[in-house]
């Protein structure tokens, strides 16, 4: 099908109606344009050839899509994975260990010239290598899983005409010449026009900065020379208030928003409470590992030159060859130990927590919007539920009707006159939006229900009423609900919508009727319509004034229905002979056509999950626009109400709530507010502002003896917004929330289900544990490490531990353990689910280190560094090299405490003490003390008979480079180096368990990662050890079948210390800012500085989809 226009033009106009606002500019520039060239509404409907009663045919959809273009905005390609390793290679420790390699290969192969001078250099860049692609393998792969998960958030499904049918599509399938279905809460998928009647309240704050809403109408109304409503709408805005139908024009790139110079972006809400702390925690451990390499680097240098001071073995004079390399060798074990103690692992398996998090959670139903959402849930002691379609099933049905006197429980024989039936109908269909409605399922004759479910609840009434209860294809046309739209339809003249708003609890429909007159009908809750009602329709069909003996008969019944946990509905309509425009006005002497009882059944999971978060010390309130009565029956089959607490206590309605806790300016009164708040437990007809006011009062609470409250709350509608921003974790509703509320949020629930939301705790909880987990084992190597490496240096004059094997402890510890440690998954551990929800939350001022795991730690690490000084100093002979360097010569000169026939990988400074006093030095050559050097005459040179005279020295040029070096490639200094890491690997199975557990392996197996890493750590550690090469590399020497034994028996033995350490008493151990924690005036701070830096990144941004305007949102806290 040729079409006469092209997507650019189509995006120039929405781009000339954008740009000129002003009614002068409008009726200079757009007019001449949209109505003239364009024709209007109904001419681009012609050139697009689309009929709006019928909307685009599906066989014409990919033509479109081809021709106009898809509605898509191409992201940035991924960085890729040479951008992030540069990127990782700009670490300023890195850079240093970088140009460190390189100094030390120029020594190595320049200056030394010594046989594999250079693999020192090499290892050392080899190292960094494997660290820098580690990191950046991990980026790549968290911002490839976020974009699936984004392009997962961003196809959200919209409501469309094809074929004249209501069909629902994705975002991403929308096709210009659509026609969408809008109604409040929506944001607009694409650029286009307003078409037919509407009462379309359209926020472009985002766009264009202002709040006031703009009116649409299909052409442009100009009034006292400014623009009072225009038919352009643009993609990204939202809808205020109202309902109606987009013409799309422009999609993807060609509208207003894609063709913008930076794509709206969604703002990130900053660094979590969590984060904060471990970044305060790498501050001190990292400014402290910083003062004791420096100061380790100075001794080192003080003790070089003591030693040149006194001219002891080595030092008396200096030697470019030797002493630069030492020097050098000092500043990298400096740099190392530093690299080594800094736990920049932290980071990432934070990232890797969440990230994995984020990923099993959409298998949950959570899809997770802010990282930060994750390990907040844990913490969280109150969940703000909404009612309807999260502790309840949202399949509303229409149980009870009560008409004139009676109550009607069987719709299908419904005893009532024919015209009352008919006027019950209409009264249910017309006042329902047009996106409402019903569509065949897998079960005949049951309908699936498409967008509000009340609403289809009063359709499938309206069905069964009109049937007389007979069976109705729902694949067909030909239903009651589906006539009455037809007789009244939306673009009929005379039409309009009063949308339905928190504060009237209704919504009204006028509609004009064949002899000219009007009917206005209106449904909403049962005690504030029958409030506005003077009338009431008696069973014959004839009227009655609502007299006081009438308004206590309704009341009953209202007070029986919600006693049966039934969300009750009042239905009414008046006629008029003109239109009435003001909303007040056209609902004031209306005539009460009865009451529908509609049943919401609870979910048959949430009494279960409720009782989880009861162990779990999280405090549920349901928050609900229903009544009170309704509120509490339905709260009570869930479990939500205390039967401890007076009910008088538990719940309470919105209005009441509000004058009590705030006050005239609607700001709350914290000290009220702490009198009802911790037996509190339902709330019935609240507002939004109510909910807002709640979850600032329970945030800003300090009582006494009650945790620092972290809030949860539910939402699903647009004036949710607020709510769902202000508190610590805001979760939408994926099915029933608008888009507004879904920008708003944290986190959105994918099947609107409570238990859901548990699940987000659980693994909140998770995370947290699988942080500190990984907390627990990295600081435990960081201690060992840190204190082997400058004790031995100080002592010994250089690491026990060479700088290569020290960066890959730090391998271990960062990458690999981070993977390990960060991915337990409470749904494939038996037990691990109920063990977290079995637990109160953690104060979010609670120290990270809790005095179990500090008392883990240092128990282990002295352990360790027990076995490992034995290692150094007890074992290895001090005697002349053998056969091998390993092997001993003849006599030991010191025989190690414990003989296990190897010898000594100590340096030889440090071995001196224990040398006899004519062989502790060899002194250097003087020309005149002939004990320095041998004397020889006609000392062959080589075959052509030359022959050499003169002094040779005995001590030889590589004999002060063999000096140092903790014994170049000994196998004593190899079991020293593969028992300490076999020890860091035994002791990540012991660090899996952080509240004092006996079975570390519990759960274990459960872990793919885990397994994974503690082989691949294992087999790495035996080629690097045994492997001919690699091992000279890492300085070590390969190890026989029983040295590897004893290794073994050694690193296991940290099984065994496990169940010792279980037994030691840990309540003694003072915790403070050191350990993580974070005082109630520190957090308040904190949590304020997130919320602005979140409201800058918004701002910034653009992204203010969530800003939702509500008068009365309390601004201030006063005490």
């Amino acid at each position: 099908m040729p079409f006469s226009v092209e997507g650019k033009h189509l995006s120039l106009l929405v781009k000339e109606t954008f740009d000129n606002t002003t009614a002068e500019d409008v009726e200079k520039y757009v007019l001449k344009s949209f109505d003239g060239a364009w024709g209007g509404v109904d001419g681009l409907s012609k050139k697009l050839k689309v009929k709006p009663e019928a909307g685009v045919p599906s066989k014409e959809v990919e033509e479109r899509r081809s021709h106009f273009g898809e509605n898509k905005v191409e992201e940035e390609p991924q960085e890729s994975l040479l951008s992030l390793m540069w990127g990782a290679l700009q670490d300023p420790t890195l850079i240093f260990l970088t140009v460190a390699a390189f100094v030390s290969l120029a020594i190595g192969i320049f200056v030394e010239q010594r046989p594999f001078g250079w693999l020192e250099g090499v290892a050392i860049l080899t190292a960094v290598v494997v660290v820098v692609t580690v990191g950046a393998v991990n980026d790549y792969q968290k911002e490839k899983q976020f974009r699936d998960l984004n392009a997962q958030k961003e196809n959200i499904d919209l409501t469309v005409l094809r074929d004249g049918q209501t069909q629902t599509v994705s975002v991403h399938e929308l096709v210009v010449g659509d026609v969408v279905l809008l109604s409040t809460g929506d944001v607009l998928p694409a650029d286009g026009v307003v078409m037919g009647r509407n009462d379309l309240a359209i926020n472009e704050k985002m766009l264009t900065g202002e709040t006031v809403m703009k009116k649409k109408t299909p052409q442009y109304v100009i009034k006292n020379k400014s623009v009072v409503s225009s038919p352009t709408l643009f993609a990204g805005t939202f809808v205020q208030e109202g309902e109606g139908r987009l013409l799309v024009l422009a999609v993807g790139p060609n509208t207003y928003q894609g063709g913008m110079a930076e794509k709206m972006k969604e703002a990130d809400s900053g660094r979590s409470i969590l984060q904060r702390k471990l970044d305060a925690m790498t501050d001190l451990i990292t400014t402290v590992s910083m003062w004791v390499s420096i100061a380790l680097v100075i001794i080192l240098l003080i003790r070089m030159g003591i030693a040149f001071h006194g001219k002891k073995c080595c030092f008396e004079t200096w030697d470019h060859r030797v002493h630069w390399s030492e020097i050098l060798g000092f500043v990298i074990t400096g740099i190392t130990i530093f690299v080594v103690a800094v736990p920049e692992g932290l980071p990432l398996a934070v990232t890797i927590a969440l990230a994995f998090s984020v990923k099993k959670m959409l298998k949950d139903q959570n899809l997770v919007r802010h990282l930060s959402a994750c390990e907040t849930m844990g913490s969280a002691t109150t969940i703000c539920s909404d009612k309807t379609g999260t502790l309840t099933t949202s399949r509303m049905t229409v149980v009870k009707v009560f008409c004139g006197s009676r109550i009607f429980s069987t719709l299908s024989n419904i005893a009532l006159p024919n015209p009352l039936k008919i006027a019950f109908m209409e009264a249910a269909v017309v006042n329902t939006m047009s996106k409402s409605n019903l569509v065949a399922g897998p079960t005949l004759g049951v309908p699936v229900y498409t967008g509000n479910d009340t609403e289809c609840g009063l359709l499938v009434m309206a069905n069964t009423i009109g049937t007389g209860g007979g069976t109705i294809d729902y694949n067909g046309h030909d239903m009651p609900y589906k006539d009455i739209r037809k007789r009244y339809p939306e673009d009929q003249d005379g039409r309009k919508q009063f949308t339905f708003s928190s504060a009237r609890k209704r919504m009204s429909t006028r509609v004009r009727l064949p002899n000219g007159k009007y009917k206005i009908f209106t449904k909403g809750a049962a005690e504030m319509v029958t409030a506005i009602c003077t009338h009431r329709v008696t069973v014959d069909g004839g009227l009655e004034v609502m007299s006081s003996a009438v308004r206590a008969e309704v009341e009953a019944v209202i007070a029986s229905f919600a006693d049966e946990a039934l969300r009750t509905l009042c239905i009414a309509y008046k006629e008029c002979d003109s239109p009435i425009e003001d909303v007040e006005e056209a609902e004031k002497g209306m005539v009460m056509i009865g009451l529908v009882g509609i049943e919401d059944p609870v979910r048959a999971e949430v009494p279960d999950a409720i009782k989880d978060c009861a162990k779990a010390g999280i405090v549920v309130r349901m928050v609900t626009g229903d009544n009170m009565r309704t509120a509490a029956a339905i709260a009570k089959k869930c479990g939500i109400i205390d039967d401890s607490i007076p009910m008088e206590h538990q719940v309470i309605d919105g209005k009441t709530f509000r004058e009590k806790v705030s006050d005239k300016d609607n700001n709350l009164i914290q000290s009220e507010f702490d009198k009802i708040w911790p037996s509190l437990r339902v709330m019935g007809r609240s507002t939004p502002l109510d909910k807002h006011l709640l979850v600032s009062g329970l945030q800003a609470s300090r009582m006494e003896g009650m945790p620092v409250q972290t809030v949860a709350v539910t939402g699903d509608g647009t004036n949710d917004a607020p709510a769902l921003k202000k508190a610590d974790v805001g979760f939408a509703m994926g099915i029933q929330g608008t888009d507004v509320a879904k920008n708003a949020s944290d986190v959105i629930i994918m099947d609107d289900n409570f238990v859901s939301i548990v699940r987000a705790v659980m693994w909140g909880r998770c995370v947290y544990d699988n942080i500190c987990k990984f907390l627990q084992f990295q600081l435990t190597v960081n201690i060992t490490a840190c204190t082997i490496a400058v004790v031995g240096a100080a002592v010994l004059t250089e690491s026990p531990l060479k700088v290569i094997q020290l960066l890959w402890v730090n391998l271990i510890m960062d990458s690999f353990a981070s993977l390990a440690l960060a991915t337990d998954d409470p749904n494939r551990v038996p037990g691990l689910k109920e063990q977290l929800l079995n637990r109160k939350p953690y104060p979010r001022t609670q120290a990270l280190l809790s005095k179990i795991m500090v008392r883990n730690m240092f128990a282990h690490a002295l352990y360790q560094l027990l076995v490992l000084f034995i290692l150094i100093f007890c074992i290895g002979d001090v005697c002349e090299a053998g056969a091998t360097i390993n092997e001993c010569g003849g006599v030991p000169y010191w025989r190690a405490p414990i003989d296990v026939g190897i010898r000594s990988g100590r340096p030889a400074d440090y071995d001196l003490i224990n040398l006899p006093a004519d062989v502790k030095c060899i002194d250097a050559y003087k020309q005149d003390d002939p004990s320095t050097y041998w004397y020889v005459r006609d000392m062959p040179l080589d075959a052509s008979g030359d022959t050499f005279e003169g002094a040779i020295p005995i001590r030889q040029r590589t004999y002060c480079e063999e000096q140092h070096g903790c014994g170049e490639r000994s196998i004593h200094m190899t079991i020293v180096f593969n028992s300490f890491v076999l020890m860091q690997i035994f002791n990540e199975i012991n660090t899996r368990k952080l509240h004092g557990e006996m079975n570390q392996f519990a759960g274990a197996l459960y872990n793919d990662w885990f397994i994974r890493v503690m082989v691949g750590t294992l087999a790495s550690q035996v080629v690097l050890v045994q492997v001919p090469g690699i091992n000279t590399a890492f300085g070590c020497s390969g190890l026989d079948w029983a040295q590897w034994l004893v290794c073994v028996a050694i690193g296991a033995s940290e099984l065994l210390v496990h169940y010792l350490c279980a037994l030691l008493p840990y309540e003694w151990i003072p915790l403070g800012s050191w350990a993580g924690s974070m005082d109630d005036a520190t957090l308040d701070e904190t949590a304020e500085e997130i919320r602005a830096e979140m409201a800058a990144k918004e701002k910034g941004a653009g992204n203010t989809p969530g800003d939702v305007e509500m008068s009365g949102v309390p601004q201030q806290v006063r005490n």
